[in-house]
């Protein structure tokens, strides 16, 4: 397996506990209530409909909420959140990050 290229990771339409890989993930919740945990690689998590709670873990992660009222934590490295619709609660932790709330009433706390 190439370390460069992503483990795709896929959810379902129910509620989802979704664990990264220590390389490049892209993990998708899809709809429910999903947790998804990046890990230490550099990850792509997208979480669907459904209140979700995603964690990036180490490295520099692209976090995207999507629809639904979400949490989402970038831990360490620069981050990018994005909420995406739904009043969701954005923490950047260390690192230089970048948060987007997106539509709805949102919570933004940095590193």
């Amino acid at each position: 397996m190439d370390r460069n290229l992503p483990t795709i990771i896929n959810g379902t339409a129910g509620d989802d506990i979704l664990e990264g890989t220590l390389g490049i993930d892209k993990i998708l919740g899809f709809g429910g209530d999903d947790v998804l945990r990046g890990n230490q690689g550099h990850d792509f998590l997208f979480g669907g409909a459904g209140n979700d709670n995603l964690s990036g873990g180490l490295r520099h992660d692209f976090l995207l909420g999507e629809t639904g009222d979400d949490l989402l934590y970038g831990d360490d490295g620069s981050d990018n959140l994005d909420g995406g619709e739904g009043n969701d609660q954005l923490y950047g932790g260390n690192g230089s990050d970048i948060l987007f709330g997106g539509e709805g009433t949102d919570q933004l706390y940095g590193g």
